[in-house]
């Protein structure tokens, strides 16, 4: 799964999350955009064995203190229950995860984004932040197979929440994370 440093002080009112704000915060079925549809096989809570791609990732996001994670995928509705997807076909992710502190969120955020800029995208730029949460970032690339991507990526406290749309409009990415800046919002709870 998908994943990606600003050391942040908490205080009294500072939003911590718990695994358990996750289901209040993730991409759901009917968040699925027009044309598209959730694929289940793909998505719902993630441990982490299950959430880091490899050994050495799995080190640092357990270093991190990495609690849960969730991932949603959305494919077009007519191969969301198998069938071969082009390289131009969109897709859109998204990825909510709860770590024991904010700055292991900062870390695993950080480390998560250069991965995407260093390996698995192509011509990746640093777009205009979102401003979303703590910290946010936004990245423009393509893929291998020279597919559109765009990469919002942010931190709500504890909280690391990504949203990429693959040859999707930018602009409704950018609506996919305020739905899910806004349920992390809610869910908050003080410290």
């Amino acid at each position: 799964m998908l994943l990606v440093t600003i050391v942040g002080c908490s205080h009294p009112s500072t939003p911590r999350y718990q695994p358990s704000d996750l289901a209040a915060i993730e991409l759901r079925p009917a968040d699925a955009p027009a044309g598209l549809a959730y694929v289940e096989q793909f998505s719902g809570d993630q441990d982490l064995n299950a959430f880091a791609r490899d050994d050495a990732e799995r080190a640092r996001l357990a270093q991190d203190g990495f609690e849960l994670g969730n991932g949603a995928l959305f494919v077009p509705a007519d191969r969301a229950s198998g069938g071969h997807l082009t390289a131009r076909d969109p897709i859109v992710q998204g990825t909510v995860a709860v770590f024991a502190k904010d700055e292991g969120a900062s870390a695993s955020l950080g480390r998560f984004l250069d991965d995407l800029r260093s390996r698995q995208l192509r011509g990746a730029t640093d777009g205009a932040s979102p401003g979303l949460g703590d910290e946010s970032y936004r990245l423009d690339a393509t893929n291998t197979d020279g597919a559109s991507v765009t990469v919002l990526g942010w931190r709500q406290a504890n909280l690391v929440l990504v949203v990429i749309g693959t040859s999707f409009a930018p602009s409704s990415v950018e609506r996919l994370a305020e739905l899910v800046d806004a349920r992390a919002l809610s869910a908050a709870r003080p410290s």
